[in-house]
């Protein structure tokens, strides 16, 4: 079984969400480059996709959205994620969304979004699981790669024993 598999080291600046709340209750600032825990195995699924670069996350601390901002190099990359989400294949799909955005300044002015409609944190971190495997299920999905036009060397995996539960 192909399993997503880009592990980035993010070293000392990932913070959970509770670390995060405590930091700011004390009167701390986190300063840049901070990275929530909570968004370190959907980025690294993410960036596992050639063509999708990861560039700022927040799983937003039971009060926002959770969102992961990303560049898409590959239109190949970004249908893939895309499908894997939609609604149609993935319970969760109507509780999730990629949206483009026009930034003012720097030298790559388009970007995505994908986000999630709710800010209860217990609930999405649920939901972030079960896109991982879903992702990880379509990138097994033989019909899916031929029908979108996909790769093999366009994703970072390893394959890993089959688990049947």
């Amino acid at each position: 079984m192909k399993v997503l598999s880009n592990k980035v080291d993010y070293g000392d600046k990932v913070l959970s969400n509770s670390e995060i709340q405590s930091r700011i209750t004390k009167g701390g600032h986190l300063g840049e480059g901070w990275m929530d825990a909570e968004c370190v195995d959907l980025c690294n699924a993410i960036n596992s996709m050639k063509g999708l670069e990861t560039v700022e996350s927040c799983c937003g601390h039971n009060y926002q959205p959770y969102r992961i901002f990303f560049k898409c190099h590959e239109l190949s990359a970004l249908r893939f994620l895309q499908s894997c989400i939609d609604n149609r294949y993935w319970e969760h799909g109507s509780e999730w969304s990629i949206t483009s955005h026009i930034s003012d300044t720097g030298p790559e002015p388009l970007y995505f979004l994908l986000e999630s409609k709710s800010s209860n944190l217990t609930e999405i971190m649920s939901q972030v699981e079960d896109m991982i495997r879903t992702l990880n299920h379509y990138l097994n999905h033989e019909n899916r790669f031929e029908f979108l036009g996909l790769s093999y060397d366009n994703f970072i995996f390893e394959e890993r024993e089959e688990v049947t539960v």
